[in-house]
């Protein structure tokens, strides 16, 4: 999960700017990425299950070999537009073909990972567990911006690359490292579940839907953040990339100091979590929209992090312990798609917005953070007099 999300960041950080510097528009780049995150959320579904047949360890394998032969790929695509080989239609063409091929694969990891910690986890030590691998997701988070940062220098395409190597290298501490489980259908009766015959059966899918409006939001702002440092700000390319990226590093550093400080932890419930995380998004989006300086960019995307560190992990929890044990496999499969759910949306609609108003994707993020916060404070206000009853 380091690997891929260091991979994910840095993608994340330059791809406004590689857009820019290739002539490519605000809806090209937000297509590459709703695109391939539909073909994402679509496999970790699919993934899911394979990995509870065939086991975890393998299914990861497989994702972290996708991952670099797509990350390669991808880059290699981009360094035929930047030389001029292909451009306009061809490239996007180009790009969006390996990018989307790329993630039929990489889409194998997120489910067999937390598959793997949720299944070797009692289910009152499940946020942590969850905790635990989305902490190596958000110091990826951390990594990744300043790692952009300091390769971009060199090349656009320069940290793309190195990522290729960097997954090679997860690969092989996976298979040396990591233990086999067995396939968990043959233990799935073993596994510790909460059995909730008295709860609503559809109240996990609330916390699944939660999940991806949060990273909606999300793709929101990462969409529209390069874009935006380029035309408010009037930075280059490649300097927008640099700034996004330390950006992105404020958010994940706060992110991470929340998960190792609260949520591993324990000190707060999921409910709680959930309570302050969401509105805590809401105000980070709110500064990012009226953000006239770096300072107070800075501030929205730190607040943001500290919304995040909950959110996540909280949302997954509340999923999977507030589900039978028939929708054990299905409701893991769905949290690991929310990401790519999120994206699916995201993008579009924050290109859509852009046109009409450069910070308008801020203001609809903070606004759909606003709407969810009261959907999830219903929601647990309606179990708590379930469980009274």
């Amino acid at each position: 999960m380091l690997a891929t999300s260091v991979g994910q960041s840095v993608m994340l950080a330059t791809l406004p700017s590689m857009g820019r510097q290739a002539n490519l528009s605000e809806f090209h780049i937000a297509t590459i990425m709703s695109s391939s995150a539909l073909i994402f959320a679509i496999g970790t579904n699919v993934w899911s299950r394979v990995a509870r047949r065939v086991g975890f360890k393998r299914t990861l394998l497989i994702g972290l070999a996708g991952y670099s032969a797509g990350t390669f790929a991808f880059a290699s695509a981009w360094m035929a537009g930047f030389s001029g080989i292909i451009s306009g239609t061809s490239l996007f063409l180009a790009l969006l073909i390996s990018r989307s091929l790329q993630s039929t694969i990489m889409s194998a990891t997120p489910p067999s990972a937390v598959g793997y910690a949720v299944a070797i986890s009692a289910p009152a030590l499940r946020v942590s567990a969850i905790s635990k691998v989305t902490s190596a997701s958000n110091v990826g988070q951390i990594i990744g911006p300043a790692y952009a940062g300091l390769l971009v220098g060199f090349g656009l395409l320069a940290p793309l690359y190195s990522i290729v190597v960097l997954t090679l290298l997860a690969f092989a501490l996976v298979l040396y490292k990591l233990p086999v489980l067995p396939p968990q259908n043959s233990t799935e009766q073993k596994v510790p579940t909460v059995a909730l015959e008295d709860k609503p059966p559809r109240v996990p899918y609330v916390f699944v839907a939660s999940c991806v409006c949060v990273f909606a939001a999300m793709a929101m702002m990462q969409q529209t953040m390069g874009f935006f440092f380029i035309d408010f700000y009037g930075k280059s390319p490649v300097e927008a990339a640099r700034l996004v990226g330390f950006a992105m590093m404020m958010s994940a550093v706060t992110s991470l100091t929340v998960q190792f400080t609260i949520v591993q932890r324990a000190r707060l419930s999921k409910e709680i979590m959930m309570s302050l995380a969401l509105p805590l998004l809401s105000l980070g989006y709110l500064i990012l929209y009226f953000q006239q300086s770096f300072a107070v960019s800075y501030i929205g995307m730190a607040v943001m992090g500290l919304g995040m560190g909950m959110a996540y992990p909280s949302l997954a929890a509340a999923a999977t312990t507030y589900c039978s044990p028939s929708q054990q496999s299905s409701i893991t499969g769905l949290i690991t798609a929310t990401t790519a759910m999120g994206y699916i949306v995201g993008p579009p609609l924050a290109a859509t917005l852009y046109q009409v108003n450069i910070a308008l994707p801020f203001a609809a993020a903070s606004i759909l953070m606003t709407l969810i916060s009261c959907v999830v404070l219903l929601t647990l206000y309606k179990i708590r007099r379930s469980a009274a009853h």
